[in-house]
């Protein structure tokens, strides 16, 4: 798991031991594929992202600085993969400063971060996947009990239902040398995301994934020896009517103090054994991508946000009233925005959003990366990061170790990139 509060930079190794909280999942212009920001004058590869949004006041300053590192430039390398379906950041290596990894269909590639030369290094985690196989999504814990970080993936459009698991070798790290992969479990057919939590409350960690064509949620558990088949079971079946479901986050939503799954427009509460009772948050959209937070001072829990994903929609905040959820629209239109983070990322202890849209498919050079920095109320002041740099799974967090959140923004397929941008500060 990310073990990691949505306001924090650094993602800690746990040993896929959850605590409860509101925790991330998961998690406005011409358009040119480079930053929507100017350089600073004087500080070449520092810009400042474009203010947009209705609500923003003309001449509104920019909050924050970044720095913007690109493979399409030099300055980080090539991914070289295919197209990419998935990112994640943790600190494989376990020096205290996170890396992290892009996946295609069929290969995986991590990203060692050297803090001293400020730079990565490209290294090889799986070469050798059927294509077709890999499915964006995944998600991270200590699942062999060794003390770093292990990956889980699930299956694509042709991985026939496989969940797999792929063992970190640290120290024993070789930029040609993949990690070895095992099989956790096999159901359905398509795993469009999966999440490690412990979601019944015996302190032990469980994986919730979907699978998508059938609209069923699973769990499964990990075994006393990991390479051993997982044990699953089938917890709720969603209307199929509604597409297939994909998106996922956790977050105590009842105050039971347990964990629940957010995910598909539902939430699935634990309601004793191995008895899961799914709740409406907005069926209509089965088919979108999930963040929760504590965007509401004084709310009784945490809200919920549903993005686009794989098609086109409105960004919209959920909260709680009572027994119903009341949406609000954040952006009015989101294409293919499948990207959707949550955290602190300007540092002054209020939880903001990251949402991006895909290049291809998508609106093409006309795609935007937005950052809506919360007040703590339910509202956001909106600003552009990016126009024309496709975002798919892009994710936040520290990847320089300085303590701010940074970006890891990934195109899907149109220039198979990756950006890195990183946070310097209030904009001066």
């Amino acid at each position: 798991m990310t073990g990691a509060h949505p306001s924090r930079g650094r993602h800690a190794v746990a040993p896929c031991r959850m605590a409860t909280g509101f925790l991330l999942a998961a998690c406005l212009a011409a358009c040119v594929p480079a930053a929507a920001g100017a350089a600073t004058p004087g500080r070449p590869g520092l810009v400042r992202s474009v203010l947009g949004g209705v609500g923003v006041p003309a001449g509104a300053a920019a909050r924050i600085e970044w720095l913007h590192l690109s493979s399409t430039t030099g300055e980080l390398p090539a991914p070289d993969v295919g197209r990419q379906v998935a990112t994640l950041i943790l600190d494989v290596d376990k020096d205290g400063t996170n890396d992290f990894l892009v996946a295609s269909y069929e290969k995986i590639v991590w990203y060692r971060r050297d803090k001293a030369a400020g730079k990565w290094t490209r290294y090889a985690l799986e070469d050798g996947m059927p294509p077709g196989s890999l499915e964006a999504g995944g998600d991270f814990c200590d699942i062999d009990g060794d003390g770093d970080p292990d990956i889980v993936m699930g299956s694509a459009y042709k991985g026939q239902g496989g969940v797999w698991w792929w063992e970190n070798p640290c120290p024993n790290f070789d930029p040609k040398t993949p990690w070895r992969r095992h099989l956790a479990c096999q159901v359905g057919g398509q795993h469009h995301d999966q999440m490690f939590g412990d979601f019944d409350g015996d302190g032990k960690t469980d994986l919730a994934f979907f699978d998508n064509k059938s609209a069923r949620l699973f769990l499964a558990r990990i075994p006393a020896k990991p390479t051993d088949p997982w044990p699953y079971a089938e917890i709720a079946a969603l209307p199929k009517e509604g597409g297939p479901p994909e998106g996922l986050a956790k977050a105590d939503i009842n105050g039971d103090g347990k964990l629940d799954i957010v995910g598909g427009g539902w939430w699935f509460e634990h309601t004793g054994g191995g008895t899961f009772k799914a709740h409406p948050v907005n069926p209509k959209r089965q088919f979108s991508r999930s963040a929760v937070g504590a965007f509401i001072k004084g709310s009784p829990g945490p809200q919920v946000v549903l993005g686009s994903g794989d098609g086109v929609g409105p960004l919209e905040l959920y909260r709680l009233d009572g027994a119903k959820w009341v949406a609000k629209t954040l952006i009015d239109v989101m294409d293919h925005g499948h990207t959707l983070a949550v955290g602190d990322i300007d540092g002054d202890g209020n939880l903001d959003i990251l949402a991006g849209e895909m290049h291809t498919p998508g609106p093409g050079d006309k795609c935007k990366t937005y950052i809506l920095f919360g007040d703590d109320r339910g509202n956001f002041q909106v600003e552009v990061l990016s126009a024309g740099i496709g975002a798919h799974e892009s994710k936040l967090g520290d990847l320089d170790g300085d303590g701010r959140l940074d970006i890891l923004q990934k195109d899907f397929q149109k220039d198979r990139r990756i950006d890195v941008w990183l946070n310097k500060g209030p904009a001066r």
